[in-house]
């Protein structure tokens, strides 16, 4: 369903309003609190999948972020990540690099350019690949003769890239969590007592 960083709080701060004043909330610690429950939910159900089912985040959670400027440092060729990224095992975070014409890279180890230094598989079978590195993500088998201006990154709930009111595919389950974790974590804050929880959106 859609909804945005705006609308959860709203609901958030209604339902805390019924037991304590609105200016009591700071609006930025609780932004910040949906975004880090939002990815602590999505780690945590990748981790309960395994071994049960295919290691995959619901399709509705990845955005593509078009049009982000190719840069290199000497031989280096990277771009800057436009938002940190859930961190997820198997290198789900992160579902797709690629020009805009169809063109997509492979993930490969961290570090690479220097693992493979030397040996014929660093070509890639004139592939590029990317890895991760800090807030950058890092490109190998790229060169001044094959490197694009731009990329699209298609990666989990770039949620620092998306405004408070930008729409946000969140399926209903999650939602629900998102609100009932940060909820409860404000409520022992103001000592709710949990009969009084109501365990629904409003």
């Amino acid at each position: 369903m859609l909804t945005s960083k705006s609308k959860i709080a709203e609901i958030i701060i209604r339902r805390l309003g019924k037991y304590t004043d609105e200016s009591d909330i700071d609006d930025r610690e609780l932004m910040l609190s949906v975004h880090q429950t939002v990815g602590t939910i999505i780690r945590n159900r990748l981790f309960e999948s395994k071994g049960i089912e295919s290691q995959e985040v619901d399709g509705s959670l990845y955005y593509t972020i078009d049009d982000i400027s190719v840069l290199n440092r000497g031989k280096k060729y990277y771009i800057t990540l436009p938002s940190t990224t859930i961190s997820l095992p198997f290198g789900v975070e992160i579902k797709r690099v690629g020009t805009t014409e169809g063109r997509g890279f492979i993930p490969v180890q961290n570090g690479f350019n220097d693992l493979f230094d030397g040996l014929a598989s660093k070509c890639l079978e004139g592939n590029i690949g990317y890895y991760k590195e800090g807030g950058s993500l890092m490109f190998t088998n790229m060169d001044a003769s094959n490197n694009p201006d731009t990329v699209d990154l298609t990666m989990v709930l770039p949620l620092d890239h998306l405004d408070e009111d930008d729409d946000i595919n969140m399926p209903a389950d999650i939602l629900s969590e998102v609100v009932e974790m940060v909820f409860g974590k404000y409520a022992n804050t103001i000592q709710i007592p949990s009969d009084d929880i109501n365990n629904s959106i409003d």
